[in-house]
This record gives structure tokens, C-alpha cells and sequence, in this order.
């Protein structure tokens, strides 16, 4: 009997269930597409600028190098001593949280959030409302001391940015290292404690070389993000030196001269990919030093009333001076000072409040702010969801670079580069840029929720399904939808407080709250500038929180 090669093999219409899979395929790839194009293109773009022949509005047509390295020179320390900062103060946080059990001790862990979900530009406001010349730090003391100047005058210089720095980024140490710290286990430390061994020694030769990778890997994230910070420097301003991030912005918006743009932004990349790597290869050290720790110690009460007295004044400094401030731009958008700002005499007030509710431009704001935010989320989930899986599918070295590429390039940078290609700002350009440097944030959610699926059942998926395809929809996705969420929900949070992107894209007629919120600082309008602060945190942390208190991952967290 002959055989009709072509039998069978006849197209047909795919079932509902197997269409679904290939438009949710479909939808994700496209989303990963979109984002790295987007990120892609534009950062070429970027740094290819600093090979142009002259300014597009006749300025300079280069950068000196004197000023470009001291710019370089500026950020890097700035940089290292707010790492050192950070690290100073997360890592007893770390122990605490990890090693002792006392009340606070969650709310204490809950503070790694804040990082991602309270926008810089708050953390800045807070910062001048509290340490600022006239603020309400220096007017207690004068009062109490009976001072004629103010004695706390470091806000506006290298000092302030590192305090402020250090203090916004401490909770990334906290929370990484505890997380390790809480994993290792007692026998080691009470075996050399037997042996007569002190707690200074036990610490330096037992335990801290099972953290040292958690700390090195949080510090270098801190460094990182203090390298690229832009909103902090650029309102306090007059710090005795300038970042990269805040010359590449003045370059474009002030002199227009892409050309020294580029430079900087070539200076910039280069000197973030290094910091990458060396992020990655540690980090890499870090899952296989600490892969073998899986119980975690049962935590104790302090072991002595010195341990206990420093643990509370510790707490004690953390509440005043990094909680303080915070709280402080809450009671400050409800007070109204009858005799002016800073005369001591304030009374409770909605006046704030009514003025920024009223205003004509805020619905439209807010809906600006949920509508883009939304939208990045969604792109950032399914791209990271997509890749999640592609990993899974078909693992490949080059694969796990590309989440890692957004870290090494800037906001002011890829609004730089998306300015070049389409000079007039849009909001679709606000969700590619936005989605190309947000969607490895939600991948590390994702990724770490299909991480926890038992490879027992995957292997039973696969073998019972058609295709890797089915299997992954079919269980992946449904057993990871608490970190799809969870990424999405982070990536809303990050998007809604970022005002630097919208500021560098200078798109017409747009604002969201985060633009307003900077504009009304610039003007001193203070009660409704914490009005706004509040508003904004308010609806990034409670996104945020939304996740699951456990699920907080740094990109490139294992």
C-alpha cells in the first residue's frame, strides 16, 4: 500500500486553548521585542552622539576632558562613600532582623522597600524640610541651644548627597544580608565560642566570611544606583562638584550640545558596565557560597543589656533621622503656619491639601501617572514573563546578559538617546523608554517565583504536554502568578514616582505628579509640595505592598 507522504500533515485550525497559547506567546515576545528595541536603539543612538561633528544649536562642539573626569572623579567618590554609608547602617539592621527577635522587627525588614517605592524626589523634600538651613532640625536646635546661625549646614554639599544616599539606600543591605544572615547556621559560631573565642572573633572569622559575598553584592547595587542618581543632586545643587548624570542633563537641556552629550554618556556607560560585571560575577559567588544554608537560625533576645542599650539607640537614630523625615512631609501637608514657614507657629490645616485638589492640572496628572504607569507594568510583566520562560525553555549565557544591560545605562541617558531619534516627546515614548529600564525589575519577580516551582512538577508538565509551550502555560504561568503580579506591581511603583524620564523627554503639554511635585519644590510651594509627596507615596507604596512581603528581589538577586 503507498503511502501519501502529505496525509496528516494538512493544515488546521488550531484549537481555543492552543490559540490562546500562541497570542499569549505572541504578546509576550512582542513586549521583550518592543522593550529591548527600545532600549537598544536609543542608547546606540546616545552614545554614537559623541561622534558628531558639531552642536545642533552652535555650542561647543566637544567637552573638555578636565571637566568630564572631574565630573567622573566626583561621582565615583560621592558614589563609594554613600555605599560605605549604606553599608555602615545596614548591615547591624541586618543582624537584627536576622539574629534577634524584638518588636519593630518587621517593620525594620518592611523598610526594604522604600527604596523602590517611595520616589527620590521625596526622600530629597523630606532631606531639605528636616536637615535643610531653616528646616526643623536646625530650628530645635537654635532654640534650645539659643543660637543665632544654624549649626546643621552639610544638606547642600558632598556630605548632604551622601547622608541622603546612604539613608534612602541602607534598607537594599538590610535586606539582602539578612536574608543570608538569617540562613547561616549556629553550630559554627557556638562551636568556636566553646573554643574560647570572642564575639569580635566569631564575627571576623566565622560569620562574616559566609556574608561577605551579601555584602559586597548589596554595596555594589548601592554604588550603582548612587552612580546613577539624578533627582537628589540636581535639587540640592551647589555640592561642590556635579555628577555625570546631572552634566549629561545640562548638556542637553541647557547647552544643546549633543556632542559633549555623548561624551559623557560614552564616559557613563563604560565605567557602569565595569560595575555591572563586577556586580554579576559576585553575585554568581554569592548563590554558590550560600546554596548550602537552607535552615534558618532560630532567633533570640539580645544577650546583654549593652547589646540591648546599643541595639535601642541604633533604632532609636534610625527612627529620628530616616523615618523622621518622612513622617515629617506627612505632618507637614496638613500644618499651616499663620506667621510664615519656619516662624514655629503652625496649627492643623487642609488648606495644602484643598489647594493642590483644586488645581487644574491635577486629575489630569494623576490620570497621567496611572495611565503610563499602568502601561509599563504590563509591558514590563509580559516581557519578563516571556523571557522568564525562554530562559527555562532554551538556557544560553548570552540569554542572562540582556536583563542585566538596562543596569548599566540611565534615565537622563536613554531619554538622551530617544530625544535624538524623535526630537518631540510623547507619551509612547515615556512607556518604551520607561519599559526598556524597568522590565529586568519585573523579570527578577518572575523569575524567582518559577524558581521556587518543584522540578518534579515541571518534569511531570513536560512529559504530559505537547510541547514545552503547553507546559509552561499550562503550569508555569499559573503556579508564578503571584510574582507576575508581584513584578508588575513593582515596576507601577518605580514608574509612577519617576520624574526623570518625563523631565529629560519634555513632552508637551504633559505632566504627571512626580513633574509637579518637582515644580512645586522649585518653587517653594512646601505645604502643597508634601501634599503631592504624600499622594504619591501613598499610591506607589500601596501598589507596591500589594506584593507579597516576601517576594522583594534586587535585579540580579538570587
Amino acid at each position: 500500500m503507498k503511502l501519501n507522504p502529505m496525509r496528516g500533515c494538512a493544515l488546521r485550525r488550531p484549537a481555543p486553548g492552543g490559540m490562546i497559547l500562541l497570542l499569549t506567546a505572541g504578546a509576550g515576545a512582542a513586549a521583550l521585542l518592543a522593550a529591548l528595541l527600545s532600549f537598544f536603539i536609543p542608547a546606540g543612538a546616545a552614545l554614537l552622539a559623541a561622534s558628531g561633528s558639531d552642536s545642533p544649536a552652535g555650542g561647543a562642539p566637544g567637552v573638555g576632558f578636565s571637566r568630564l573626569f572631574s565630573a567622573l572623579g566626583f561621582t565615583l567618590l560621592q558614589a563609594l562613600l554613600s555605599s560605605l554609608t549604606a553599608m555602615a547602617l545596614g548591615v547591624p539592621a541586618a543582624f537584627l532582623t536576622a539574629r534577634r527577635e524584638f518588636p519593630g522587627r518587621r517593620l525594620l525588614l518592611s523598610l526594604s522597600g522604600i527604596p523602590l517605592c517611595i520616589p527620590p524626589i521625596i526622600i530629597a523634600l523630606a532631606f531639605v524640610l528636616f536637615y535643610g538651613r531653616q528646616g526643623y532640625l536646625n530650628t530645635a536646635l537654635m532654640r534650645i541651644f539659643r543660637l543665632e546661625e544654624p549649626p546643621v549646614t552639610f544638606l547642600y554639599s558632598l556630605s548632604g548627597v551622601v547622608l541622603a544616599h546612604g539613608l534612602y539606600n541602607f534598607p537594599v543591605v538590610l535586606r539582602t544580608v539578612s536574608r543570608v544572615w538569617e540562613r547561616l547556621p549556629a553550630s559554627e559560631e557556638e562551636a568556636a565560642a566553646l573554643l574560647g573565642a570572642s564575639p569580635f572573633r566569631i564575627f571576623r572569622t566565622v560569620t562574616f566570611p559566609h556574608l561577605a559575598g551579601a555584602v559586597l553584592s548589596s554595596s555594589v547595587l548601592v554604588f550603582l544606583y548612587c552612580f546613577f542618581s539624578f533627582v537628589i543632586v540636581l535639587l540640592f545643587g551647589g555640592v561642590g562638584g556635579t555628577t555625570l548624570e546631572v552634566e549629561l542633563y545640562l548638556a542637553i537641556r541647557a547647552g544643546f550640545d549633543y556632542r559633549a552629550a555623548g561624551w559623557i554618556a560614552v564616559v557613563e556607560t563604560v565605567s557602569a558596565l565595569g560595575i555591572v560585571f563586577a556586580y554579576q560575577a559576585i553575585q554568581k559567588k554569592l548563590s554558590e557560597g550560600a546554596s548550602g544554608f537552607r535552615n534558618p537560625a532560630k532567633r533570640t533576645g539580645f544577650a546583654s543589656r549593652t547589646e540591648k542599650t546599643l541595639a535601642v539607640v541604633f533604632l532609636a537614630a534610625i527612627a529620628v533621622f530616616f523615618l523622621g523625615p518622612l513622617l515629617l512631609v506627612v505632618a507637614r501637608s496638613f500644618s499651616f503656619f499663620p506667621g510664615g514657614q519656619y516662624t514655629g507657629r503652625s496649627a492643623a490645616s487642609l488648606a495644602a491639601w484643598k489647594t493642590l485638589l483644586f488645581r487644574p492640572a491635577f486629575a489630569p496628572s494623576l490620570f497621567a501617572t496611572i495611565g503610563t504607569a499602568a502601561a509599563v507594568a504590563l509591558v514590563s510583566a509580559a516581557a519578563g514573563t516571556f523571557f522568564a520562560v525562554w530562559e527555562r525553555v532554551s538556557p544560553r549565557r548570552l540569554l542572562s546578559m540582556l536583563p542585566l544591560a538596562p543596569l548599566a545605562v540611565s534615565s537622563v541617558m536613554l531619554g538622551f538617546g530617544w530625544r535624538l531619534l524623535v526630537p518631540r516627546g510623547s507619551v509612547w515614548m515615556l512607556v518604551c523608554a520607561g519599559s526598556a529600564l524597568a522590565w529586568p525589575f519585573a523579570w527578577t519577580q518572575i523569575r524567582a517565583a518559577i524558581d521556587r516551582i518543584p522540578p518534579s512538577v515541571m518534569d511531570a508538565a513536560l512529559l504530559l504536554s505537547k510541547s514545552p509551550l503547553e507546559a509552561h502555560a499550562r503550569v508555569t504561568l499559573p503556579l508564578a502568578a503571584k510574582g507576575i503580579l508581584s513584578g508588575a506591581a513593582l515596576v507601577f511603583a518605580i514608574s509612577a514616582g519617576d520624574a526623570t524620564l518625563p523631565l529629560v523627554l519634555s513632552i508637551p503639554k504633559f505632566e504627571n505628579l512626580p513633574l509637579m511635585l518637582y515644580r512645586l519644590v522649585g518653587s517653594y510651594r512646601f505645604a502643597e509640595a508634601c501634599a503631592c509627596a504624600v499622594l504619591l507615596a501613598l499610591l506607589s507604596g500601596f501598589v507596591f505592598f500589594l506584593q507579597d512581603s516576601e517576594g522583594f528581589e534586587s535585579p540580579g538577586e538570587e
